[in-house]
């Protein structure tokens, strides 16, 4: 019986393998998804098309990595507080205080990479300083991508006030709305890219010929900075007359409910605001029912008692001036909130998750 049963065993055994392998060559490979879609991995990939059989060059790997890291939002409030440390007695502060959106959008006018950019500054959506698309194009010459430039010649701000994308995405580099402006040249720099104008030939206006800016931006997974570097007559000016780079930090989005207690026999809170709020210096003004006028505050910033990165929400009055609460957390937390009794705060990372658990717990769900 001993023969019988080990023949059996194996038997067994070969026809599992055989179904396990007849199974595994009907599963698509987690590298080789199907044309236009994602891998399991669900990476997000605008720039280059999958194409499994089709080896991509060192400039189109270089725009797909770039197409991975640039997409968000950015503010320089941190390194508006440096400037503040810094800065001697009687010195202004030399950088204003600047938000910058970038989206990515694909269609066939401006080929496999496009950029939309939208910049604020003083913390006003409305004051849009920058507006333009970057048109990105690998040079396998060059081993590097060409950037071609077209600005808005009406700028009006889109992602700062909530409107739709739609129209940005159906543009072309020949729209009325737009004018192309100087080229430039990004390659890799160190863990990011850094992009340069072309030549630094490029000219501001038209009253002083021998003037000309190289723009320049720099991009990493969580940095995104600019400069102009100013020469006149290809000579590059002195350092005083140079302004220092502008260096941005990515934003994250929070959803936030804030509670006021309720005098009623029903809920204990009731909410009177719902927003939406980056990490990078976020803030939001409201009136308490008192009639108190207070800002609500959030920074993910350097906590010099603690030597670390901080996650922070705080509560301000702003006719005093002072901090009524201070609440902080991990920087990576995904959720902060505080609760001392008179007021209660959460907020929420922006995700379909969150956004769904949040919409539980408000009135009327």
């Amino acid at each position: 019986m001993k023969p019988i049963k080990k023949t059996l065993t194996s038997l067994l055994f070969l026809m599992g393998f055989l179904v396990g392998q007849s199974q595994e060559k009907e599963k698509p490979l987690a590298s080789s998804p199907s044309m236009g879609e994602s891998s399991k991995t669900k990476t997000k990939r605008l720039v280059t098309t999958v194409e499994p059989n089709r080896k991509f060059s060192y400039a189109e790997r270089e725009l797909d990595y770039l197409s991975h890291i640039w997409e968000g939002e950015y503010d320089n409030v941190e390194q508006l507080d440096f400037d503040k440390i810094q800065r001697k007695e009687g010195e202004v502060t030399s950088h204003d205080r600047v938000h910058v959106s970038v989206r990515q959008f694909q269609n066939s006018n401006f080929g496999v990479g496009a950029v939309y950019l939208e910049e604020y500054r003083n913390n006003d959506p409305k004051l849009i300083t920058k507006q333009l698309i970057y048109q990105l194009i690998p040079d396998d010459e060059e081993k590097a991508i060409k950037v071609k430039l077209f600005h808005f010649k009406k700028r009006s701000a889109v992602l700062a006030v909530g409107k739709p994308f739609d129209a940005i995405a159906l543009l072309t580099p020949n729209s009325e709305e737009l004018k192309e402006g100087c080229e430039m040249m990004l390659r890799r720099n160190g863990n990011g890219f850094l992009a340069k104008t072309v030549n630094k030939t490029c000219q501001p206006s038209n009253e002083n010929p021998k003037e000309t800016i190289d723009y320049q931006f720099s991009v990493t997974e969580d940095t995104f900075g600019f400069q102009e570097i100013r020469y006149s007559a290809n000579q590059r000016l002195a350092d005083r007359e140079q302004l220092s780079a502008y260096a941005l930090e990515k934003a994250r989005c929070f959803s936030c409910m804030i509670d006021f207690p309720n005098d009623t026999n029903k809920r204990p809170t009731i909410t009177k605001h719902y927003i939406d709020i980056y990490d990078q210096g976020g803030t939001f003004e409201f009136e308490y029912p008192d009639g108190r006028n207070m800002l609500f505050g959030m920074r993910n910033t350097w906590s010099f008692g603690m030597h670390r990165e901080t996650f922070v929400i705080y509560l301000i009055d702003t006719a005093t001036k002072k901090t009524l609460i201070y609440s902080w957390g991990n920087p990576g937390a995904d959720r902060i909130g505080f609760n001392p009794g008179w007021i209660r705060a959460q907020c929420d990372l922006k995700t379909a998750r969150n956004m769904k658990l949040q919409q539980e717990l408000r009135p009327g769900s």
